[in-house]
């Protein structure tokens, strides 16, 4: 099971070549992308881009694949990380909306506003959706390093599909552990056995 045809190829012999399974391969795949978009967070989902902020509104478009933010920094002639207020605290802090150096930012919508209203561009560093399987996109890089959790995930929803809740609920579990040794293996490689670095005044 190397890509799309080949995962369609295993849930369909999974349910023995039933021709409800076989005929719903493809949204089985899309709904399990959609439900991993919400659970898995990995160092493969993430990327970094470069938002340049609306010359009246000063607000940057989000990416069209963004899932969630892990880093905001102003590209000033120093970086300036910024901290995530809501839309309450931005009109607490800032009721006149004025223009300077940006020390926070404030999603809405598909939109995202550093404030102080800042027109320096943004870095986003960001989780993005795992790209989706089509018949013209047949790999993309969860189906080569974790093909079980894509699998299982599909398996899931054909049992939902069947009304089978004994092994929805056996394919439920799976892919929730699947889940958990990728994310403990991600942490593993990212920070191996690094030890605690202490910052600030300590005695």
């Amino acid at each position: 099971m190397t890509d799309f045809a080949g995962l369609k190829s295993d849930i369909v012999a999974f349910y023995k070549n039933r021709s409800d399974i076989a005929s719903s391969a493809n949204s089985l795949i899309s709904y399990s992308e959609s439900y991993l978009n919400t659970k898995l967070r990995c160092r493969e989902m993430e990327t970094v881009d470069t938002l340049t902020p609306d010359p009246i509104s000063y607000a940057c478009t989000l990416p069209t694949d963004y899932l969630e933010y892990k880093r905001v920094v102003e590209v000033a002639s120093i970086r300036r990380k910024l901290e995530y207020i809501t839309e309450d605290a931005a009109d607490s802090l800032y009721p006149t909306r004025s223009a300077g150096l940006a020390c926070n930012f404030m999603i809405i919508g598909e939109s995202l506003t550093a404030l102080p209203l800042s027109s320096n561009d943004i870095e986003l560093t960001y989780y993005q959706r795992i790209p989706a399987l089509t018949e013209s996109n047949t790999e993309n890089w969860l189906l080569t390093k974790f093909p079980n959790l894509y699998l299982h995930a599909c398996l899931m929803y054909a049992a939902e599909l069947t009304k089978d809740e004994e092994q929805f609920a056996k394919e439920a579990i799976l892919v929730s552990q699947l889940i958990g040794d990728i994310q403990g293996l991600d942490n593993r490689a990212k920070f191996g056995n690094a030890g605690i670095t202490l910052s600030g005044v300590y005695w």
